[in-house]
């Protein structure tokens, strides 16, 4: 009979580890998620965009227009040649990145 509380008293010890555990794990994710949100919540300083780097971002894009992928969009190391090739002409606004001119592409190319 002693043996049997035994088992039974050490069933909810080890129960109550596992919600611990659980409870743990939950409020850690919680923490992930919202430190994830906050994280991409943040401004990201824009690109501005004067007339000459548009027209030197399409002059880069039309000489390696060879470099297209098979549904026709450059791949992102062109972009980032293009943001090489046009970082000289900064005059205001962050340094240009591939990503910035892949966006900048869409919306001149249309």
């Amino acid at each position: 009979m002693e043996s049997c509380y035994l088992i039974d008293n050490l069933k909810g010890v080890h129960l109550t580890h596992h919600k611990h555990i659980l409870t743990s794990v939950v409020s850690l994710t919680a923490l992930a998620a919202h430190y994830t949100t906050v994280l991409m919540a943040q401004e990201k300083e824009k690109a501005f965009w004067t007339e000459s780097e548009v027209t030197a971002l399409v002059d880069y894009l039309h000489e390696h227009r060879s470099e297209r992928a098979e549904g026709g969009n450059f791949k992102m190391v062109t972009f980032n040649g293009a943001a090489r090739d046009i970082a000289p002409k900064k005059t205001q606004g962050p340094q240009k990145t591939g990503k910035m001119c892949q966006t900048k592409w869409t919306s001149v190319s249309c």
